[in-house]
């Protein structure tokens, strides 16, 4: 049996793909999300407990990946809102590069931070 080409009916409309792939990317910035608050748990919580360093950096450093936990969650969200907008317009959303900028920045940061923490 062949694969079923693009232009076959099995394939259905374009746009609903493009829903269902909207769909995909919005649950996965939730599951970031969640990994990052899981993270923020595991820096705050476990770390301090079984290395015996200082919790005050720590817990500044969870805080930092709690932040960027919600800002996985609703920045997912709105996003996901403003891209479903355009997509009803015929259009597409473009991501704004500044705030891919920040957020690379925020990222790098916590990390350079939380490899320092551990010395």
């Amino acid at each position: 049996m062949t694969d079923p080409q693009p232009d076959e009916p099995e394939f259905g409309d374009a746009s609903r793909r493009t829903y269902f792939a909207q769909e995909r990317t919005l649950l996965a910035w939730w599951r970031t999300g969640i990994g990052a608050a899981a993270v923020a748990i595991g820096i705050g919580g476990l770390v301090p407990h079984f290395t015996g360093l200082p919790k005050a950096r720590f817990l500044a450093l969870a805080a930092g990946y709690g932040i960027l936990a919600l800002v996985f969650i609703v920045g997912g969200t709105v996003r996901t809102v403003r891209s479903q907008q355009v997509l009803e317009r015929g259009s597409h959303a473009h991501p704004s590069w500044p705030l891919v900028y920040a957020l690379t920045a925020y990222l790098a940061a916590l990390v350079i931070l939380t490899v320092l923490a551990l010395f």
